[in-house]
């Protein structure tokens, strides 16, 4: 209509109308993403917050039912539910706010994110161990869904000379055989950059399988490692000692079997056991006020009794007989001076010269329970039966 120039004119301005929208165009664009990039930090960061708060407090992180409308949506939605109320940033990018395909809350994220957690934790701990000699303790048993897992976890100094007790890893074998718990010990070490040629020391249970001489577990490491010595468990070997003591006496052995049906029946009914709660409760109250026990942190705490099933009467029968009774102060007295010595065995920083002091003391108080201790023990077993009235016949063990 205007001749070429105003064509050509025309045509420039639609140019740089266009240029000028696709700038607009881009830098839209360009926050949008800065935006959702920005929205799916936090949400990733609230979700990350939320699982190493209950991986350091051993929590689980399902619930039985996550559907909307569930009370109780389990430990991590609940958490996440919680910074949200804290953060109204957070609440508009996380859970209904968060984009139907980015909400960082399924099973599969969180493992993948606890697997890269724990890929940190690992790499911290190789770090710590540096060039040093280390030890392995290494136990199994079967989960709930009846996997056999094996636990690896390593003892070593640091570099401010302190023993030091890491969880190294969690790992499923198919079955408990040496061999296999000796592959699959050498596989953890190697993908965390260790070398079976400084482990110093290997320490398992008692199982054949663990110290067998020829093709135990510890045989097969000491072929790859000569120096690292076998060391069963202190405390596990005093805990088999003390089971394989009581079953050489009779009466002893009986006693457990008895104390064990005797919890069985209590168990058996909620109400039974509340009602010894109960009347336990009033025992320790009346005695704490006539100054008949010691009051304290951890003092007189109140127990439950686990297991089920359980006959009221034969039970009642086996707890107020004279002889249940005096094994059974018999076995408080000796398990109070063994727990010690427990307890002593499994300090971090023990040494074999202390550890031998300890286990020389325990003997010199047993040995002074067995020489000096039957008179007095008598009379602390005939003050229980006239307090709680049960006839004081004296049976062929204790006489």
């Amino acid at each position: 209509v205007g001749g070429p120039d105003s064509a050509h004119n025309y045509s420039v301005q639609c140019y740089e109308d266009l240029k000028t929208s696709v700038a607009h165009i881009d830098k839209a664009m360009e926050k949008r993403n800065e935006k959702v990039e920005t929205n799916a930090r936090l949400r990733l960061k609230t979700t990350i917050d939320a699982m190493r708060w209950l991986i350091f407090q051993a929590c689980s992180f399902r619930g039985h039912d996550e559907s909307a409308g569930s009370k109780n949506q389990g430990n991590f939605l609940e958490m996440v539910k919680i910074l949200a109320s804290y953060n109204k940033d957070v609440a508009g990018v996380v859970l209904e706010n968060a984009p139907g395909n980015a909400k960082y809350t399924s099973g599969e994220v969180q493992k993948e994110i606890v697997g890269i957690l724990a890929l940190e934790v690992q790499k911290t701990i190789r770090e710590e161990i540096g060039n040093a000699k280390f030890c392995i303790m290494v136990d199994e048993a079967r989960d709930e869904s009846k996997k056999e897992q094996m636990a690896v976890v390593l003892r070593f100094a640091n570099k401010e000379a302190e023993i030091i007790e890491c969880f190294l890893d969690l790992v499923h074998v198919n079955d408990t055989a040496a061999l296999t718990l000796k592959n699959a010990i050498c596989t953890v070490l190697s993908d965390n950059n260790l070398n079976v040629q400084d482990i110093r020391g290997q320490a398992y249970d008692g199982a054949s399988n663990m110290r067998g001489e020829w093709n135990g577990l510890k045989a097969l490491i000491l072929r790859e490692c000569p120096y690292a010595y076998y060391i069963h468990c202190m405390a596990h070997q005093l805990q088999l000692a003390l089971v394989a003591a009581s079953r050489e006496v009779h009466e002893v052995h009986n006693f457990f079997q008895n104390a064990n049906f005797v919890i069985n029946v209590v168990s058996a009914s909620t109400k039974r056991s509340d009602e010894l709660l109960a009347n336990q409760a009033e025992e320790i109250a009346r005695e704490i006020e006539l100054g008949e026990l010691d009051t304290g942190r951890g003092q007189n705490q109140i127990g439950t009794l686990q297991r089920p099933g359980g006959d009221a009467v034969g039970s009642l029968k086996i707890v107020i007989s004279f002889d249940f009774v005096f094994i059974l102060h018999l076995m408080e007295k000796i398990m109070k001076i063994t727990d010690v010595l427990c307890k002593k065995l499994q300090y971090k920083s023990l040494d074999i010269l202390n550890a031998m002091d300890f286990v020389s003391n325990t003997k010199v108080l047993l040995g002074e329970l067995r020489e000096h201790g039957w008179d007095s023990l008598l009379e602390e077993v005939k003050s229980f039966c006239v307090k709680h009235e049960i006839d004081i016949r004296f049976g062929p063990q204790v006489c």
